[in-house]
């Protein structure tokens, strides 16, 4: 009598068995298919691609569609990497370069500010001069306005046998009058101070800027220049190290139809790098341009992102912001 244990994994044995087959049978329908009518079958074309030192196939379900994977392990020559390499350091000039500006434009923005919070301050000034001296006439006429015998206190002309104003009530009325208006003057010129402190702090932040950007042009300078360095030497240490780029091809496969290619990769030891449309399904010879175009960039280094963590000073926008060392103090 045959152990239940046994039996399970005899029963185990089959049902990986039957899956496999399952697995090689979908394989086999996208190696099979034509694409567009081409004369050759997708198996056919991507065994000629030369770049591949060796390739794989594998199925898997994704979302209730079956996705067959064909993987190229590809062979990467000193022309490819010294491509990828050259790629990486000029996109890390370009970051050091655009870092060089950060200073130079912070300076040039705090200048423009500067400029327009001073005239801004200088026509507002002029205006408050012009209200003020308003003011000042009506202050002045009123001081200086006769009795009329002809206008009633409230300054409206007298009705046919109405007497006019004695002398006390006339002067009454000025002294009212006089009184509102200088109180109109002394809220205005209130007004006027407080808006003229608003400016003033505006010029000054703009002036801190200023000086504080003006300050750091060297020390920008400097810490680009060594942080450059640095990650151009973390370049050269990780293009001498060996790699394994991987092409990895995904099809649908439907049961009784034909595959449909749905995305090309580009992996770097196992992380996606990019993608592009797979040129090399229409002509083997091309997976050179495909590997040229993802890579002549580099191999997924990253290495602008790899100065801006390693850069040491950073800059806050705002009046109350400026340039500052991320640490307390300088990396060493």
């Amino acid at each position: 009598m045959i152990p239940f244990n046994v039996i399970k994994l005899i029963g185990l044995s089959v049902s990986l068995t039957m899956l496999a087959a399952c697995g090689d049978s979908k394989i086999s329908a996208v190696k099979d298919t034509r694409l567009r009518g081409d004369e050759f079958t997708v198996g056919e074309t991507l065994s000629k691609i030369k770049e591949c030192k060796s390739t794989d196939w594998t199925s898997e379900i994704v979302n209730n569609a079956t996705v067959v994977t064909h993987t190229c392990m590809v062979k990467l020559d000193d022309e490819l990497l010294n491509l990828s390499k050259q790629g990486e350091l000029a996109a890390l000039k370009t970051r050091a370069d655009l870092a060089d500006l950060s200073v130079t434009t912070a300076l040039s923005q705090a200048r423009n500010i500067h400029a327009d919070a001073l005239r801004s301050s200088q026509e507002r000034a002029t205006q408050a001069a012009r209200r003020v001296a308003e003011v000042d006439q009506r202050i002045q006429y009123i001081a200086t306005e006769p009795r009329s015998q002809f206008i009633s206190i409230s300054g409206a002309p007298l009705r046919r046998g109405e007497a006019p104003p004695d002398e006390a009530a006339w002067e009454a009325r000025r002294a009212e009058n006089l009184a509102a208006v200088n109180a109109e003057k002394e809220k205005l010129l209130a007004e006027i101070e407080a808006e003229k402190q608003k400016h003033q702090t505006a010029i000054d932040a703009a002036q801190k800027q200023i000086d504080d950007a003006s300050t750091w042009n060297e020390k920008y300078a400097q810490e680009i220049q060594r942080t450059y360095a640095a990650v151009a030497k973390e370049v050269e240490t990780y293009y001498d190290k060996s790699h394994a780029p991987k092409v990895k091809t995904a099809f649908r496969y439907r049961e009784g139809g034909n595959a449909e290619p749905i995305g090309a990769s580009l992996f770097i030891d196992d992380v996606e790098g990019g993608s592009a449309i797979p040129v090399y399904l229409m002509d083997p010879k091309r997976m050179r341009e495909y590997l040229t175009y993802l890579m002549k960039n580099g191999m997924g280094m990253g290495a602008p992102r790899l100065f801006d963590e390693r850069f040491p000073i950073e800059h806050i926008g705002g009046p109350d912001g400026g340039f500052r060392y991320k640490n307390s103090k300088p990396a060493a």
